[in-house]
């Protein structure tokens, strides 16, 4: 006698994702990786001190030179049907202002840059999973910080030719085509990175 198969488990779209995780949910925090519903774990300290001061040198010089807009998690990126990404921290230029959503929860389509610091937890689905729907997917630059290297690679292209352009040390000045006129010194982030470690 044979045993029945069992039914492949149905891929999550992003209304799904939406009804699983309304805006006053104040649980974990998920994400959708191709049509999976992931839970996030919680950041290091080593990672939210990187993030803090990435974003504060972004915010005001994206701020000054009046290129766009800045945003970090919790905030859905809804990048197709069945991606709904927690991106570190997304620039959306002026030019791609449409995609942010009429109900303010959010956007739907590609940021111009994305930003994504790797963890234990996170590297694999990080390079193997949302970088390839990154890329398929328009977005312009992604920024993969490796806190451990002390780097981050700026990958850039157009769907399959996705790959890093450059790559910056703790001792370099990190510059972006996506954001004309950005300049951001690293040494004095990291600097203190190693101060919480």
């Amino acid at each position: 006698m044979t045993q029945p198969k069992a039914k492949p488990l149905a891929k999550l779209t992003n209304a799904d994702y939406v009804a699983m995780t309304p805006p006053a949910n104040s649980g974990p925090r998920y994400q959708l990786i191709n049509g999976v519903l992931i839970e996030m774990s919680g950041a290091s300290d080593a990672h939210q001190v990187f993030l803090m001061w990435l974003c504060s040198g972004l915010l005001v010089q994206v701020d000054q030179l009046g290129l766009g807009e800045i945003r970090i998690p919790p905030y859905d990126v809804h990048i197709d049907e069945f991606n709904t990404y927690q991106p570190d921290l997304l620039f959306v230029s002026n030019a791609r202002r449409n995609i942010f959503n009429p109900d303010g929860r959010g956007i739907t389509g590609a940021p111009d840059v994305v930003v994504e610091i790797l963890s234990d937890s996170t590297r694999r689905r990080d390079l193997n999973e949302k970088l390839p729907v990154y890329s398929a997917n328009g977005v312009r630059e992604v920024w993969i910080v490796d806190l451990e290297a002390a780097t981050v690679a700026i990958h850039a292209g157009n769907g399959p030719t996705f790959a890093p352009v450059q790559t910056f040390s703790a001792s370099d000045t990190l510059l972006s085509d996506a954001m004309p006129g950005v300049a951001i010194e690293l040494a004095p982030i990291f600097a203190r990175i190693g101060a919480v470690r």
